[in-house]
């Protein structure tokens, strides 16, 4: 009999867009909980993965990632990933070993360096390259330039990793060194439960996540998708969902010539859904133009980016 106390604990996945961390979460979890796209910022909003062993359980939040910001939506993103750090139990920061520190890296070094939680670097797709001195002489220079501004100041313990989540190499260690960092506590969700993510946001970013991966180029981050109704029986589900663009003259880009794009996303997503739920999924999907979405907060709060 295992008499140990419960530890439960907070791990905030944070960094650069396109670094992998809805990869990572999902590597870790074993579960497609977090939408995977190559486009950059398709993480819109906080998603919590709920890792659970015996007498153990991590909540991982899966943050939006930080991308130099053009506009509301951007501002916004980048607000809420950097807000999500206070109180975590571990900050992961996911840095791309393939590339040498980027400009958002050292943002969040800088950000972090003024954090007390336990700081644990992670240098994800090592598979593609490593340039892992870089990354540290980046960190290096950033407590070198706090304690130049505070001679008192004492930086956060920093544990770094190698890891790729495309090939699972390296997580076992991560995850090993997460389980020791988790304090005694009850647990804070459900045992049993994989995700408190909504289901309409997440079929809304798995519809949105097929129209980035065709799209990405004509329509940069201007699509947003709602879904306004959804029905489940014992055959499937059907979703009746709305796709918002800010131009007329994007309506027509993402129906198609013969409306052959629309049917495209919407095969693909019924597809996916299908995957991930395990059974099937009908799409009803409408194109809407709204101007200016971005910077509506009732249009921002209704696609979950923004809490109550």
């Amino acid at each position: 009999m295992n008499t140990s106390p419960f530890r439960a604990g907070l791990v905030a996945i944070v960094g650069r867009a396109n670094t992998g961390k809805s990869s990572l979460l999902n590597a870790l979890i074993g579960e497609n909980v977090s939408v995977v796209s190559p486009v950059a910022q398709t993480t819109r909003r906080p998603i919590r993965a709920i890792h659970n062993e015996d007498g153990l359980q991590i909540v991982f939040l899966d943050t939006p990632g930080i991308r130099k910001a053009t506009h509301t939506l951007g501002s916004l993103l980048n607000r809420t990933a950097r807000g999500l750090v206070t109180g975590a139990d571990v900050i992961l920061l996911l840095l791309d070993a393939s590339r040498p520190p980027q400009e958002e890296d050292r943002g969040w070094m800088k950000k972090l360096a003024t954090e007390m939680s336990p700081l644990f670097m992670a240098l994800n797709k090592t598979d593609l390259g490593l340039n892992r001195a870089e990354h540290e002489a980046a960190w290096a220079e950033t407590i070198t330039a706090q304690q130049a501004r505070d001679p008192a100041y004492n930086p956060p313990p920093v544990t770094w990793f190698e890891v790729s989540a495309h090939t699972g190499a390296g997580l076992p260690a991560l995850l090993a060194a997460l389980r020791e960092k988790m304090p005694a506590a009850e647990p804070l969700f459900p045992t049993d439960m994989l995700t408190d993510d909504p289901g309409p946001f997440f079929i809304a970013d798995v519809i949105r996540a097929q129209i980035n991966l065709r799209l990405k180029a004509e329509l940069p981050h201007a699509i947003a998708v709602a879904v306004d109704h959804l029905a489940e029986t014992d055959e499937g589900v059907t979703v009746q969902a709305t796709i918002y663009v800010e131009k007329s003259s994007q309506r027509p880009i993402v129906i198609g010539a013969r409306a052959k794009m629309i049917r495209d996303i919407r095969h693909a997503a019924q597809k996916a859904l299908a995957e991930i739920y395990g059974k099937p999924h009908k799409l009803e999907l409408w194109v809407k133009v709204e101007p200016n979405w971005s910077r509506n907060y009732w249009l921002l709060k209704k696609f979950g980016y923004v809490g109550n």
